[in-house]
């Protein structure tokens, strides 16, 4: 009898102990025994050069996965993909929007709690499924693979330390700048932030000017490798070819903002230069402008 009482009260212990932590072992996360705490959680790809770089944000409450979010910035700042799609700004050619899209993978993952329990549900090595449907009964066209991939990075990680800012209802602050007559390169921010932390800056600059034989550099290349005037391109995607690593500097400088949650710099002339920030040429006073301009100061 002592002997079943002693049992009886480790059992005990060893519940209460997970409930005063926030986390679970839930049955339903496969045989590997994942373990969710309570956090706000967030993985966001490798910049691929161009395009869209998917990111999540995965809400843990009481050890399960009450809320997460697929969005994704563009090399050319605009905000988050997520919201574009939302407000009828990314054409998906007659199937549901990329948001519905989006939204049926997000209520599958909430269903079933384990990301590593759809990786037998893609039809086809870019990702795709026939397993969700959005809202309206349509089949989900999108690669769904990037979603639950970064889920799995997201939860494997730590949660995201609480910060001071506003988090934002798409998680993304987003600022362009203002251009005059004459200016051919106009600055972009965007922010992404979760739970008050900031925990991803870009920065780029969107060539506006005119095309002509000297300014053909700044276009992208057609399938034939020549220039094309109606697509003009940005200082990160031309990299050395801008003619100087504006694109070094930018990272620099959205690297000093990640790692000290804010952009305080001293200048050291009146073109905007900074000697704060190890390794950045540039001027600097754009993306102080933009920042403010994002976050609303």
């Amino acid at each position: 009898m002592k002997k079943l009482l002693s049992i009886l009260l480790v059992v005990m212990l060893v519940a209460t102990f997970a409930v005063g932590c926030g986390t679970t072992d839930n049955g339903d996360n496969g045989d590997n025994g994942t373990t969710y705490t309570d956090g706000v959680y967030f993985a966001q790809e490798e910049g691929t050069g161009s395009g869209w770089k998917y990111f999540v944000v995965v809400t843990v409450e009481g050890g399960e996965i009450t809320d997460a979010h697929w969005g994704g910035t563009n090399i050319e700042p605009s905000g988050n993909k997520y919201t574009v799609s939302a407000e009828g700004n990314y054409n998906m050619g007659g199937a549901s929007e990329w948001y519905e899209q989006a939204d049926a993978a997000v209520a599958w993952l909430i269903e079933n709690q384990d990301p590593a329990a759809f990786d037998d549900m893609y039809t086809d090595d870019e990702g795709h499924t026939d397993a969700l449907e959005t809202d309206d009964g349509t089949q989900v066209s999108i690669h769904v693979i990037e979603f639950f991939d970064l889920v799995k990075e997201a939860l494997a990680g730590e949660p995201v330390p609480e910060g001071t800012y506003t988090t934002p209802e798409d998680y993304v602050a987003t600022a362009v700048m203002e251009t005059a007559e004459g200016d051919e390169w106009q600055y972009k921010l965007d922010l992404i932030i979760v739970n008050g932390t900031i925990v991803d800056s870009s920065y780029n600059a969107s060539y506006i000017g005119e095309y002509s034989e000297d300014t053909a550099k700044y276009f992208r290349k057609d399938a034939e490798g020549n220039p094309n005037p109606e697509s003009p391109s940005s200082k990160v995607e031309l990299g050395e070819d801008y003619g100087m690593d504006w694109k070094g500097n930018a990272a620099k400088i959205d690297e000093f903002v990640e790692a000290n949650q804010g952009f305080e710099v001293e200048y050291i002339d009146d073109d905007g230069h900074t000697d704060t920030i190890t390794g950045v040429s540039i001027h600097v006073n754009e993306y102080e402008d933009l920042f403010n301009q994002a976050l609303g100061q």
